[in-house]
């Protein structure tokens, strides 16, 4: 749809008459709407809705739909393959939805709006001894984007996703309906808007787990020299009934060795290339109160690491900001701005370690460029209840990402290889991850995406937006 036609551009400007300031056409403006984090998508939205309320979003949403326009719900846009953008429709900036509305002691939960940021419901949180059961590694994004995709952070081995400790939701459906869903009352709604993409209804506003935690963390710095026993300790501590730590992160670090001899595997080209040895560093958390002192033999007893590196002291506050100055380098050198085709996959944990060493084995460090990063984030699967969110059966899964910041002149390289270990992991029964970097081009690779879940897609895109206005272009239907 182009806002240039005279049809869409009168239906554009009769939604400004209706709502006012909220709604700006103003190319300017609308400009710096028109990419997302993966800085790969160019598309430029007709009109941006800065919409402040469930009320007013459903005006838009009826607006939209009686005049064949596309609605599309826009957090910080923090996706790599466009998900946050619109081809000449409106798109809707929540930021004006930011209030918190109650944080609980007694239930353990919080209210708060759509366009609250993490990082803001995390500072008012823990000001009263409690946090989210999971936070992602970057808290700078808002609630609603989240709970569209899944939130995984280092605690999802024992809490599940962001998805999975939601209580409630105030959504606005594809009809222009406001409908509150959880998972005693509207459940059909509420299972398919997390992990929904904004496909079926907006998010305006969440009720959310909390828990009690402590005022201090301490992190162990282990680093593993062998993939396969990093695994099973990562089993060890996972497994249900060790209590002993609070959060599980990991990640490969690559050691660039010298260069090789390449033409086969993964590699394009042939000649000579620079190659890495893999190490996989762990980052195990205990929370403890004043006056307490973790003893830290007994904690690591069992655990085959290879070195333990150091150990750090965090407030709790800190410990969940820990990565701010990492993504403060990556705006002071540029990297920020570069392109981020960030390609997420969770793997069968009998078949991980194999992928992992074979994919790595032919990843030439430098292709990750200076800021980019490889995880590996071990999870279990028993506390997930969000139909949409997938990932292989089994009690544990690994996610595996490839992370790289890459300037404009060598996307094209690094998409192709890419594309190819993305291919790899889906023939070792992998799932992707749809926040990043995705070309499923075609409704066949959706329906095997979402497996028996693909007819419940269907039937909820018919029911909840049956004009199909609700963020198109991502997800493919027939």
């Amino acid at each position: 749809m182009s806002s240039s036609s005279p049809t869409v551009a009168s239906a554009l400007l009769g939604l400004k008459e209706r709502l006012g300031e909220r709604i700006l056409l103003e190319d300017e403006i609308r400009r710096q709407y028109r990419s997302d984090f993966g800085r790969m998508v160019d598309r430029l939205p007709g009109a941006i809705a800065r919409c402040a309320s469930a009320e007013e979003v459903a005006e838009v949403v009826r607006y939209c739909r009686q005049n064949g326009l596309t609605v599309t719900p826009r957090g910080q846009a923090h996706s790599q393959s466009g998900q946050a953008t619109s081809a000449g429709g409106v798109l809707i900036d929540n930021s004006a939805m930011n209030k918190i509305h109650e944080i609980s002691a007694a239930g353990l939960y919080a209210v708060a709006d759509a366009g609250v940021v993490w990082r803001d419901l995390v500072a008012a949180t823990v000001a009263q001894g409690l946090v989210p059961p999971v936070l992602t590694n970057n808290l700078g994004v808002s609630i609603s984007g989240t709970l569209s995709v899944a939130g995984l952070g280092v605690a999802s081995y024992r809490y599940g996703a962001q998805v999975d400790n939601v209580l409630e939701m105030e959504v606005v459906t594809g009809t222009g309906e406001i409908v509150v869903c959880s998972r005693e009352k509207n459940r059909d709604l509420f299972d398919v808007v997390r992990s929904g993409f904004g496909q079926f209804g907006i998010i305006c506003k969440a009720k959310l787990k909390l828990r009690h935690c402590q005022p201090n963390v301490r992190m162990y710095h282990l680093l593993y020299d062998d993939l396969g026993a990093f695994m099973r300790d990562s089993e060890a501590v996972m497994r249900p009934g060790d209590e002993r730590f609070h959060t599980l992160e990991s990640r490969s670090a690559a050691c660039p060795i010298f260069t090789r001899r390449i033409g086969e595997g993964m590699s394009l080209g042939v000649g000579q290339q620079l190659y890495a040895y893999w190490l996989y560093p762990m980052f195990l958390t205990v929370e403890y109160g004043p006056g307490e002192n973790p003893d830290d033999r007994a904690l690591l007893s069992g655990l085959n690491f290879y070195k333990h590196l150091r150990t750090e002291e965090y407030t709790q506050l800190d410990f969940c900001n820990r990565l701010v100055p990492v993504f403060d380098l990556w705006h002071r050198s540029g990297n920020w701005e570069m392109a981020h085709p960030w390609m997420e996959t969770i793997l069968p944990w009998d078949k991980a370690q194999e992928f992992i060493e074979y994919v790595q084995g032919n990843l030439p460090p430098q292709a990750l460029g200076p800021a980019g990063h490889v995880l590996v984030w071990p999870a279990a699967t028993g506390t997930a209840d969000t139909p949409l969110f997938m990932h292989p059966p089994g009690d544990y899964v690994m996610g595996w990402g490839i992370l790289p910041a890459v300037p404009q002149q060598y996307l094209e390289q690094a998409l192709v290889q890419l594309d190819m270990a993305s291919e790899l992991s889906l023939a070792y029964g992998a799932k992707r991850y749809l926040s990043g970097y995705i070309t499923f081009d075609t409704v066949e690779k959706w329906a095997a995406h979402f497996g028996d879940k693909w007819p419940m897609i269907l039937a909820a895109k018919k029911k909840f937006d049956p004009d199909r206005i609700l963020s198109p272009g991502f997800i493919q239907y027939p």
